[in-house]
């Protein structure tokens, strides 16, 4: 299991005109373009495939422009589920970053140590890790519980995130072969993971069952959606 905050909601990776997506978000982001007005279900609610791309697009558009770049890694350390944390990741992915979703029952001691191996670019915390915040230095944190900034340079709210004007036509700056979603045992205490190309989540869903593909647990089950409607 990548992390319980991505158990609450199912992934959907359309498969593209030339076959499967060569990245994470090449099936949302083409639906998209061909069919902006297409309903999905997000969070819950009925809106459109436009406007959840939308939303990843703002997020990946602000990490971007602040330092998230290619080859980086950014860390999702979460006491509890949060609505957004799906879109957060796939907008990591798309800005060309390695996602990883700590395991929600973290030690400090173990955080500080994949802290220093893994040198991430941003971190997200909330109100059940903010004492993480002592071990970031530099690191650019946003809070995803509202009230916890301190005004600091490196330090936003989530709102911010998602007030980004987003950059349409940013395109995915990597390849199949890059690392998406980071990995770390929650049964260890090791500040080593097991790093997910782009390629390998693809091929594992696809190796589950043909044509649209959801996921509750990446990458370990799925769910047919037998819809019309995207879900996300």
């Amino acid at each position: 299991m990548f992390s319980p905050t991505l158990a609450s909601k199912g992934f959907l990776f359309q498969a593209t005109e030339n076959g499967r997506p060569s990245f994470l978000t090449e099936g949302l982001m083409k639906a998209a373009e061909r069919r902006p007005e297409r309903p999905c279900l997000y969070q819950g609610q009925v809106t459109t495939v436009e406007k959840v791309w939308e939303r990843v697009l703002r997020a990946s558009t602000w990490l971007q422009r602040n330092g998230v770049e290619a080859g980086n890694i950014v860390l999702m350390a979460l006491s509890a589920d949060h609505p957004e944390a799906q879109t957060l990741a796939l907008a990591v992915t798309h800005a060309g970053a390695t996602v990883s979703m700590l395991p929600s029952q973290l030690t400090p001691e173990r955080f500080q140590r994949i802290v220093e191996r893994s040198e991430p670019a941003c971190v997200f915390l909330d109100k059940g890790t903010s004492e993480f915040r002592s071990m970031l230095d530099s690191v650019v944190t946003v809070w995803m519980t509202p009230g916890l900034s301190q005004g600091e340079w490196n330090e936003v709210e989530l709102e911010e995130i998602f007030a980004e004007r987003p950059a349409w036509g940013m395109p995915f700056p990597g390849k199949p072969e890059d690392g998406a979603f980071l990995v770390y045992d929650e049964t260890s205490d090791g500040a080593e993971g097991q790093v997910f190309t782009h390629r390998n989540l693809i091929e594992m869903m696809a190796a589950r069952s043909p044509g649209q593909q959801s996921l509750r647990h990446l990458p370990q089950a799925e769910r047919d959606l037998q819809t019309d409607m995207l879900e996300f």
